[in-house]
């Protein structure tokens, strides 16, 4: 049985402790360095060139994401990102990661993780399909899409194409939707769509009402809006929707949120 070289990087102590200690359970795991700091883990990646890194992201100095931009991609292993924050989802989707891992996390969802892991590295096609190539293969809940503009029924819905499929998505099923970089990401249930476009084009393609820009990186269909929570600035406003989603509103948009508690 070939063992799996593996790196662990963390700025935790305990962080680190707890992986170590989960990965002994496993004898196709060879742990081959352990890095408390992201300039440690970059020249063990150089050194040890290993297949599967748990890599936290919020680190002094140099980020996680840091690491990766200084790991040739010859050398880039299959990562599980182990963070706190959840912000950092699509930047993982961006580089292919294999799981993002949110702490606290438990013993079976890390199991979990490491297994599709271990299926991806395991692959015998290698040759004609790349660790990237077959992780995005895998991920179901966002897909990097394309929005076709020629739907005769725009005014209803968006019709995105992904991996080769045609998804119609009526616009009264979408919940909210948010910007990252060059990206807009679609929330409808259980699920999101990634769109490489801005968030001030998507809104102009959007019907107003229902669809209500709250701030520079957010747009909200007001039906799946719970509740409004006014800030003591009385420019701001904390908003609950349906989805059990918190968003915050920002004080250029605060005639939008008044439109919205007046109607």
């Amino acid at each position: 049985m070939e063992r799996i070289t593996t790196i662990i990087v963390d700025d935790e102590l305990e962080a680190r402790e707890g992986v170590v200690a989960l990965l002994t359970e496993d004898q196709q795991i060879n742990v081959v360095a352990v890095c408390a700091n992201g300039i440690e883990a970059i020249q063990a990646i150089r050194e040890y060139h290993p297949e599967l890194l748990f890599l936290d992201i919020q680190m002094p100095q140099v980020n996680g994401f840091e690491v990766l931009n200084s790991t040739t991609k010859e050398y880039l292993p299959a990562i599980i990102f182990t963070t706190a924050y959840d912000e950092y989802t699509l930047q993982a989707f961006e580089v292919h990661a294999v799981d993002y891992l949110l702490k606290p996390f438990t013993d079976e969802r890390f199991f979990a993780a490491l297994n599709h892991a271990k299926q991806l590295l395991n692959q015998k096609n290698t040759a004609t399909q790349s660790i990237p190539n077959l992780v995005q293969s895998r991920v179901k809940s966002g897909q990097s899409s394309q929005l076709i503009n020629t739907d005769s029924f725009a005014s209803e819905r968006l019709t995105i194409k992904v991996d080769g499929k045609i998804h119609f998505i009526p616009l009264e099923e979408i919940i909210w939707i948010e910007a990252y970089d060059y990206y807009v990401k679609i929330h409808v249930a259980e699920r999101f769509f990634l769109l490489r476009d801005s968030l001030k084009k998507m809104e102009a393609r959007l019907p107003f009402p229902p669809f209500v820009r709250v701030h520079k990186s957010s747009i909200i269909n007001q039906k799946y809006l719970q509740e409004i929570a006014p800030q003591h600035n009385g420019n701001e406003y904390h908003l609950s929707l349906t989805s059990g989603q918190k968003l915050h509103s920002s004080r250029s948009y605060r005639d939008q949120i008044k439109n919205l508690i007046t109607n």
